[in-house]
């Protein structure tokens, strides 16, 4: 695999790292995603979508049981940083109803719940 590098001033560091951030991704998925136009399913916000439509309310699950073994097609490195910035991103937005579960792992992943609050409509 090529492996290619660029310097970046402070500022558009920093505007870079806002960008990704916006889309809920990681800078490499971000500049991947603006270069190339290249999209995936493993996005906080299909996670997100996700949960919210799917089966999850009040059961215990993991990042994988939300896509399902045939989906579920990333790999452990790539799979490492979508789950932390799943994790951060439901730790800063609780109204997402989505909670980790301290203290509990499965397969040495995290394990989340979910409680759709009332009045909530999924789009």
């Amino acid at each position: 695999m090529a492996t290619y590098r660029f310097d970046l001033n402070k500022d558009y560091s920093e505007k870079l790292e806002n960008l990704a951030a916006e889309k809920h991704m990681n800078v490499q998925d971000f500049i991947r995603f603006k270069i190339f136009n290249e999209t995936t399913i493993f996005t906080v916000d299909e996670a997100v979508k996700r949960i919210q439509n799917g089966e999850f309310e009040n059961t215990e699950f993991t990042l994988p049981d939300v896509y399902g073994e045939d989906e579920w097609t990333i790999e452990r490195g790539p799979a490492g940083v979508f789950g932390k910035n799943f994790y951060n991103h439901i730790t800063n937005h609780p109204d997402l109803g989505i909670r980790f579960v301290p203290d509990r792992t499965f397969k040495r992943r995290a394990v989340y719940t979910y409680k759709k609050k009332e009045g909530d409509q999924i789009e």
